[in-house]
């Protein structure tokens, strides 16, 4: 079977099982189905690339990790935990992205596009988390989150570069899944703690699926050597 056909098998049922879970209100029953996605993603990762990479089983392991933690433990201190494995495994990410690169000094109106765009994304991401901050239990809680949406944001510094200087299919695959992670945490932030709201859960987790889907493109799809952006 080829890859598509995998995606296809695994993704369909897992996907129809969670919706029923969100609907229902159901939340182990939906981190069941996603600890379930993100193992038959590895499992067809080590199925159809016999030379596992190093970068890809990190955050495989890490991500599992996270969700198992989620699943199982799902209390203040192991919550954060999970933050912890995230963070870990978006290491096995950036890794990927950016070995084997080479730097290139950027012109001046690509310097100035690159500003701006990351400047109006911080922008937002700072006003997301600043409106957590009333949601958490302690400071230290709300530290975590700060560290762990600083991590999404150097992400998407990474995939933007990454996708401005190669315009590969590995690299529309790395802005695709960073874009969709980076969303999805929003929208699942805000059906937590804003407003309980199936609609927007539901639209976070199809976004969460779709993101893991092109982590699996992004490590399988060979890449010719990077050229990064010189930005010092």
């Amino acid at each position: 079977m080829s890859l598509y056909h995998y995606i296809f098998i695994l993704l369909i049922p897992l996907l129809a099982v969670n919706l029923y879970a969100t609907l229902a209100d159901a939340d182990w029953l939906m981190q069941a189905t996603e600890v379930l996605f993100v193992t038959g993603l590895a499992g067809i990762y080590l199925r159809l690339n016999k030379k596992a990479g190093f970068n890809a089983m990190f955050f495989f392991v890490f991500f599992i990790s996270a969700q198992i933690a989620g699943f199982f433990f799902n209390t203040y201190s192991l919550t954060i935990f999970s933050l912890l494995f995230y963070i870990a495994a978006y290491f096995g990410l950036s890794r990927e992205a950016l070995q084997n690169t080479e730097r290139q000094t950027a012109s001046k109106t690509m310097l100035i596009y690159f500003l701006l765009l990351i400047s109006i994304n911080t922008y937002l991401l700072l006003m997301h988390v600043v409106e957590l901050e009333s949601y958490m239990a302690n400071n230290f809680e709300f530290s975590i989150y700060i560290v762990y949406y600083s991590v999404l944001l150097l992400l998407g510094i990474f995939s933007l570069i990454y996708y401005l200087n190669s315009y590969s299919k590995k690299s529309v695959y790395f802005v695709t899944l960073v874009l969709a992670f980076i969303f999805a945490d929003v929208f699942r932030d805000s059906a937590y703690f804003y407003m309980k709201d199936s609609a927007i859960l539901i639209t976070g987790n199809l976004l969460w699926y779709t993101g893991l889907i092109f982590c699996l493109l992004f490590f399988l799809t060979p890449e010719r050597k990077l050229r990064l952006m010189n930005l010092v």
